[in-house]
Order: C-alpha cells, then structure tokens, then sequence
C-alpha cells in the first residue's frame, strides 16, 4: 500500500532488534499472523512498565496480569484469533485507544494493515516511555517534540535551495534534508508549491508540514535507505505519496490489468494505456 513500506520496513527492523526474530518488511504479516510475535513484544513492554514503576520512575498503574498466548498457534487459527483478542484486551488496559487499535481479523486474514501499523507505532510509544529503544521513525517524533519547545521566531517561507557545499564523494557526501525534499518536488513536478519554511519545516500547496528522512537501520544500513517522511496529524506519509495525493494537477498513466505508472516524460508506446487527468479546473461542453 501507498505509503506504509517505511514505515513496516522500519518497525520490522525495530522487532527483529527486539524480539531476534527473523522479520522484514516483504515477511512483515506472514511472521506476524499468528499473534505470537506482538504478544512477546507487549510481555516486554510490561514487564519495563513493572521496572520503571519497581524503581520509582513511574507512577502509573500497571496490570498485574501479563499477557498469555498460545505459542503453537498457526496462521488462520482460532487460537491465532486468540491470541490477537488478547493482545488487544492488553492493549487496551495499558490505555490504547480503539481508534488505534486494529481488530483481530486485521492480523490474522491479512486486513487492514495500515491499521496494523497504526497499532504497532502507538505499541512501540508506550515501549518508549518505559524505557526500551524505539523505532527509527519514533526517535523522529521524539525530536520533533523536543525542537517544538524550542521552536525559533517564524522565518518567511523561501524556495528549497541548499546551500553550497565543497565537493565529497558521492560515497561520503551524507543526505541532504533540502537537497531530497527540492528533487522530490520536482520529480513530482510541483517545486513552485513547495518551500522551506525552517529547517525540517516547509510549505507544501499551502499548507505547513514537518518532513523528515527516515533511515534505514541494522543490515539494510548497507544498502542506505533513506524514505521522505511527511508528518500527518497523528501519523506519517511518504512525502511523494503526499505530494502525488495534493497536488491539484497531475497526469496518472493506468494499464487496463490494474497497474498504476506516474508518467516519467517518456513516450506512451503501449495501446492498452490511457491517461488518467486530475485538474484543478473542469471545462463545461
């Protein structure tokens, strides 16, 4: 789906770390359909709950039950249905919201998963707050919060334009914020609609929005990842996706089997496309 590979790459790198289990984002809703992975990942996070209030670093009231699942569950059992009811009945005890929360069906017929990363993001916060290390896209919001109480006098918008930089291999020469988000915008062919506002702040078809780089962690390091995220209210977009959806104008290439191209300048050969257009303005015939 649109917008969620970073994010389930990243929270599948996060489990793995955790949990050492086997887990990416092309096996994310196999290794997990069963129920077993997420409640070992909340037994942990209940267990940090126990120390932090143990030491005197929480007040919070925390369930004396602890999660039980039944380990030898396969895939589109009942007992994996079993096991997703009671990650959320844990869930919700530790003060998940129901508008967070993904239902058992979700996990284990493979529904909803949008939902379920919802619910997995709002998991890993709880995690945080009681100590264990977070995913990559966690730490962000964490430091967005942090410079939000910070935040210098407003800046007048101004186009996406890096400052000049001596010269380092292409090997070396570390991303840059301004640099990706101007070659997004004009890959998307929307660079007038977008301008930096401050740093990691910019204005995108009129509206203020946070966008950050989400990198990649652990062994696909290697292979330097680095996804544009976009902050949307409580949750995170693909800054093309975002860009794809706001725009007001944008050509869409369709093949009749169902595949989806963004036209990329080259020259439509095949006879079994059509163009979709979206416009700001309709003519009246």
């Amino acid at each position: 789906m649109e917008g969620l590979g970073p994010l389930r790459d990243d929270l599948a790198e996060w489990m793995a770390k955790t949990l050492e289990i086997d887990i990416s984002g092309e096996n994310f809703m196999d290794v997990l359909d069963n129920g077993v992975y997420i409640c070992d990942l909340a037994n942990i996070i209940h267990k940090k709950a126990e120390e932090c209030v143990k030491e005197g670093r929480s007040n919070d009231s925390i369930p004396t039950a602890h999660l039980k699942c039944r380990r030898n569950a396969k895939s589109g059992t009942w007992f994996a249905r079993d096991n997703s009811a009671s990650f959320i009945k844990w869930a919700k005890s530790f003060g998940m919201k129901d508008d967070c929360l993904f239902e058992s069906e979700d996990l284990v017929a493979h529904k909803s998963e949008r939902q379920i990363i919802v619910t997995l993001l709002e998991l890993a916060r709880i995690g945080y707050k009681y100590g264990l290390e977070p995913p990559g896209i966690i730490k962000i919001e964490k430091e967005i919060e942090q410079e939000e109480e910070q935040l210098p006098k407003e800046e007048e918008p101004r186009p996406v334009t890096p400052p000049p930089k001596p010269p380092v291999s292409a090997k070396s020469r570390p991303l840059n914020l301004d640099e990706e988000v101007r070659k997004m915008a004009a890959r998307c062919r929307c660079s007038e609609h977008v301008t930096r506002i401050r740093e990691g702040t910019y204005m995108v078809f009129g509206k203020a929005v946070i966008i950050r780089l989400l990198k990649a962690c652990g062994k696909h390091m290697l292979l330097q990842n680095r996804h544009l995220m976009v902050r949307v209210g409580g949750g995170w977009d693909t800054l093309e996706h975002y860009l794809v959806k706001h725009n007001p104008v944008f050509a869409v290439e369709h093949r009749r089997k169902g595949s989806i191209d963004f036209l990329n300048g080259d020259d439509v050969l095949d006879n079994d496309k059509f163009l979709y257009i979206k416009a700001k303005y309709k003519s009246q015939i």
